[in-house]
C-alpha cells in the first residue's frame, strides 16, 4: 500500500475507530519494539492494510517501507529540509548495499532531530530523559468519547495524531529497549533484536552491518520524526 493509498483511508478508519483497535495497536507496537521494530502511524495503519497477506512479522515491516521507500523519504525530507545533505546521505547509503554506514547516519540523525525538538539526547539514561520529554510531548492524548466532536474539529490528520499519541506514549515507555542499552564491550552483541547505538558509534560491535538491521534502525528514526512531526508527515 502506498502513501496516498494509507492516506485516503485515514478518514473512514478514524470515523469508524474502536476503543478495541486502539488497544490492539498498542500491544502490537510494544510487541514490535520487542523485536527491533519501531511502528509509526504510517506503518500501523499498513499492517492492518495487509497482515493477512505475509506469513511473518518482519516480511510484512519490510514491505512497508520498502514499497514506499520513495514516499517515506520525500516526508523526511520536507520536515528536515535543514538536515537534507545528511539525510539523502543515508538514503544512498542504504540504496548502495552500505547498510552499516546507514545505521550509523540513522541513529545520529534520529538523535539530532530529538535533541533539536527538546533540547535532549534521545539516548541519554537509556532513553529516560527522552520518555519524559515525549510525555509531556504527548499530552493531548484523545479521548475516545470525544473522537466525533475531534473529527468536525480537526484535520483528519490532526485526529489522527491525538489518537495515536497513546501509542507513542506506550512505545516511549519502554525504556532501555536495545538501542538505548548501556553495554558492556563484553556484552555479546549477538544477543540483541536491533543494533546497539553505543556499540555501533564507538566501535564496539562489528557484525551489525544488515538489510534488515538497518531497516529496523531507519524504523526507530522514522518513529521518533513521527512522534514530533506527525500532523505534517501524514498530510
Amino acid at each position: 500500500m502506498d502513501f496516498s493509498t494509507i492516506i485516503s483511508n485515514i478518514q473512514n478508519w478514524v470515523e469508524h475507530w474502536p476503543e478495541k483497535r486502539t488497544d490492539d495497536m498498542s500491544l502490537i507496537s510494544k510487541a514490535a519494539i520487542s523485536e527491533g521494530w519501531y511502528l509509526n502511524e504510517a506503518l500501523l495503519f499498513g499492517i492492518y492494510s495487509q497482515i493477512e497477506d505475509h506469513d511473518d512479522f518482519p516480511s510484512m515491516i519490510e514491505s512497508l517501507l520498502l514499497e514506499d521507500w520513495d514516499g517515506f523519504w520525500d516526508a523526511v525530507f520536507k520536515v528536515e529540509p535543514s538536515r537534507y545533505s545528511l539525510l539523502s546521505e543515508a538514503k544512498k547509503c542504504f540504496e548502495s548495499g552500505l547498510y552499516g554506514a546507514s545505521i550509523h547516519l540513522f541513529f545520529s540523525q534520529a538523535d539530532g532531530v530529538f535533541h533539536d525538538h527538546f533540547g535532549k539526547s534521545l539516548y541519554k539514561k537509556e532513553g529516560e530523559r527522552a520518555k519524559a520529554e515525549a510525555e509531556v510531548h504527548l499530552k493531548d492524548v484523545i479521548a475516545r468519547e470525544s473522537l466525533e466532536q475531534l473529527i468536525s474539529q480537526f484535520k483528519d490528520a490532526s485526529v489522527l495524531r491525538r489518537m495515536f499519541n497513546e501509542v507513542y506514549k506506550e512505545m516511549f515507555s519502554v525504556i532501555g529497549a536495545d538501542p538505548m542499552k548501556n553495554i558492556d564491550p563484553a556484552d555479546p552483541e549477538n544477543a540483541l533484536k536491533t543494533p546497539n547505538r553505543h556499540g555501533v558509534l564507538h566501535g564496539m560491535h562489528k557484525e551489525y552491518a544488515s538489510k534488515i538491521n538497518a531497516l529496523k534502525v531507519f524504523s526507530m528514526f522514522l518513529f521518533v520524526l513521527y512522534a514530533i512531526h506527525g500532523e505534517s508527515l501524514m498530510e
